[in-house]
């Protein structure tokens, strides 16, 4: 008698992309994001190193897209998503930014004043990576009338959707920028904002790639978008580089908000579902749900090694990364990252063995 295949939980694409997504975001908080300052401008080395950096602002976004396509076929009553959901974050954000805050307190960087930090976590971000937990609450908050309108959106409804949105919040700004040349834009109450909020737009596109677009579909559209993604990437790299030429000003253009992203998002789900659906690879499979199923945990502690938070740590990155230029920046910032994911990894691994930290992980 053959004993029945247990049946998988977690979607493998799922881990693949969180993985992608965290490491990504550690290599976006890096000193080799930057490398392009290193060059003079509009030589090969400088639009490499930019490119480098406007491909690397996506993952946050990517993990926005990955919880839509959770969260948004799910059935729960709102009282359930305050008591569940909600509270569970607005705790882990609180006792995390309580932790790097007394950290700073007891390195003499600031001055314990606990009626201070309460309103401060509740009007800004006490951990600057930690934003993305701000957007997460509000992505919460609207799951009640989320999940009817994309249950009841038709295939082509979300296609219009989304297409909308990239000529809105990719096209139409290059538009006024070269056609018009700033001179008019688009009436503010024509712009569509709340269509172009990324708590909205990446939720609903994960939801519509997850559940509406079959298998086979992404395998065909895959290479188009692969194609579109790198011409796209490409022709905003030289576009970013013209802008920094033209003002005079070159650091951090690409920012998580660029014109870029959005597309470049869609093509790696889009690529992970044809890629990684339904594989089955074993050990390898295994692996790979381990280090997904560790990423919030990562991401609550990798802000531990940026901006000498804690000494030793900042000497061990000196000391792998120097004080290096050119590509080798990047190339350092790249094994760093490795580094960091690893070193955040390895303890949360051993923490989610413990029945009741199996809550940190996504």
């Amino acid at each position: 008698m053959h004993k029945k295949k247990p049946v998988r939980k977690r979607e493998l694409y799922f881990d693949v992309l969180w993985v992608i997504a965290i490491f990504f975001l550690i290599f976006s908080y890096s000193d080799g994001v930057n490398a392009y300052l290193d060059y003079e401008v509009q030589t090969v080395p400088y639009y490499i190193a930019l490119f480098g950096a406007l491909f690397s602002h996506f993952p946050l976004w990517l993990c926005l897209m990955i919880s839509g396509a959770i969260l948004l076929d799910m059935h729960e009553p709102i009282k359930r998503i305050w008591q569940r959901r909600i509270v569970r974050v607005v705790i882990i954000l609180v006792v995390a930014s309580f932790a790097y805050y007394i950290n700073e307190v007891i390195h003499g960087r600031e001055e314990f004043k606990l009626l201070l930090f309460i309103p401060d976590i509740y009007s800004q971000e006490q951990v600057p990576q930690f934003w993305y937990l701000y957007a997460f609450i509000g992505f919460l908050v609207c799951l009640p009338f989320l999940r009817p309108m994309v249950k009841n959106m038709r295939n082509a409804d979300f296609i219009y959707l989304i297409m909308a949105v990239f000529v809105l919040s990719s096209i139409l700004p290059l538009f006024n920028l070269y056609v018009l040349k700033d001179r008019y834009r688009l009436n503010e109450n024509t712009k569509l904002s709340w269509i172009q909020a990324v708590i909205f737009i990446y939720p609903v596109m994960g939801y519509y790639i997850h559940h509406r677009m079959e298998r086979r579909t992404c395998k065909r559209v895959a290479p188009i978008l692969l194609g579109v993604d790198l011409l796209w990437l490409i022709y905003n790299t030289h576009i970013f580089a013209n802008r920094g030429v033209s003002s005079g000003d070159y650091y951090m253009y690409p920012s998580y908000h660029n014109p870029v992203t959005m597309l470049h998002c869609l093509t790696l789900f889009v690529c992970a579902k044809a890629l990684f659906d339904r594989m089955e690879t074993g050990y390898l499979e295994r692996a790979i749900g381990s280090l997904g199923g560790c990423s919030l945990g990562i991401y609550l502690l990798f802000p531990a090694f940026l901006g000498g938070r804690v000494d030793w740590i900042e000497k061990w990155r000196l000391q792998i990364c120097g004080n290096s230029h050119y590509l080798g920046r990047m190339g350092k910032a790249l094994i760093w990252s490795l580094i960091v994911y690893f070193a955040c990894f390895i303890p949360v691994w051993l923490i989610r063995r413990i029945p009741p930290a199996k809550k940190l992980t996504v």
